[in-house]
């Protein structure tokens, strides 16, 4: 925790020193605050306009508070006397910046706990941190200052970049699910001898599985952020800056583009391609290419505007009945 207590001017210094400051710019912040939880020297944010009637509500809250907002709501806040405002264009970005740099908990130092388990093929950066009982297996490779929660296992061939972060629970590099039936008409397993890249700045959730390639590396790009419980199989691309969200399902060999969206419960198909800036919407079932930049919702998914065509025409059917 960088620290406990900091003035105004100093959070907006770090966090928007081209933001402004109404009101006492020496007000200490002892800890970050929901607004509807606010207690003496919070730190909270406001990206909107208060109600006249909820103001009313939370003035005596906000006595005492430092409270980082958009422009949009200053007006809203003049009447306040005890006040301070750091006003800056993106409150919600602002506010977790300041959280992050002033209040978070301290990083868990580098080394690896006596628990775990490191095959002796595998390659441990110095500076990362390995929780308990965590396995890593045989030609894995964990870069500078990665983070690993405990009870991780990362079976083989797993490649860290630097900054990565894995919580508790995720299995990185098992076998995907490749099967083909042989003469006898029973499953025969696929040998998968590729394993797993993972770029710098990629943040893992909890009880997740990503798989590792069957012939080619599964790759997961720079800064992508995956969230718990979302299953990633076997030979997938994903590009830079993508949002893998809550129990997702990726198929085989599917292609997502940088900065795509991936909402909670989705699905997509095996060998399917997601387009960079594309939207996939909560439980849509992806079963055809999605171009750049589109929205698609629904199962099977659509385009947004076709889903919403659809809708409406369904509930007239429904109506008219």
């Amino acid at each position: 925790m960088v620290g406990n207590s900091p003035g105004a001017r100093d959070i907006r210094d770090k966090i928007w020193p081209e933001g402004a400051i109404l009101g006492d710019p020496d007000r200490r912040s002892t800890a970050p605050s929901a607004l509807s939880a606010l207690k003496p020297n919070a730190l909270s944010f406001l990206s909107r306009p208060l109600t006249e009637d909820r103001l009313n509500e939370i003035r005596d809250q906000l006595a005492g508070v430092t409270l980082i907002c958009e422009e949009s709501a200053v007006d809203t806040l003049k009447s306040l006397r005890n006040t301070t405002l750091i006003v800056v264009p993106a409150a919600r970005l602002a506010f977790m910046r300041a959280v992050g740099h002033f209040f978070a908990p301290d990083l868990p130092p580098a080394g690896v706990h006596p628990t775990t388990v490191v095959d002796e093929t595998a390659q441990i950066d110095p500076s990362a941190s390995i929780g308990p009982f965590c396995l890593v297996g045989p030609g894995c490779v964990i870069s500078a200052e990665c983070i690993i929660g405990p009870n991780v296992s990362l079976l083989q061939d797993v490649r860290l970049g630097r900054r990565v972060r894995i919580a508790g629970g995720t299995v990185i590099g098992a076998d995907g699910f490749g099967y083909e039936r042989n003469e006898s008409g029973e499953l025969e397993k696929f040998p998968h001898v590729g394993g797993v890249v993972i770029g710098d700045d990629v943040e893992i959730g909890s009880n997740t599985s990503i798989d590792r390639g069957t012939l080619n590396p599964t790759f997961i790009g720079a800064r992508v952020r995956i969230d718990n419980q979302v299953h990633v199989a076997h030979n997938v691309v994903v590009g830079e800056d993508v949002a893998i969200i809550a129990q997702a399902m990726i198929g085989g060999s599917v292609k997502i583009g940088d900065r795509a969206w991936i909402a909670p419960s989705a699905t997509i198909m095996n060998q399917v391609t997601i387009g960079a800036d594309a939207v996939v919407g909560l439980g849509a079932v992806v079963v055809k290419p999605v171009p750049d930049g589109m929205t698609v919702m629904g199962s099977p998914a659509q385009a947004d505007a076709e889903f919403r065509r659809t809708r409406a025409a369904l509930k007239r059917l429904a109506d008219a009945d």
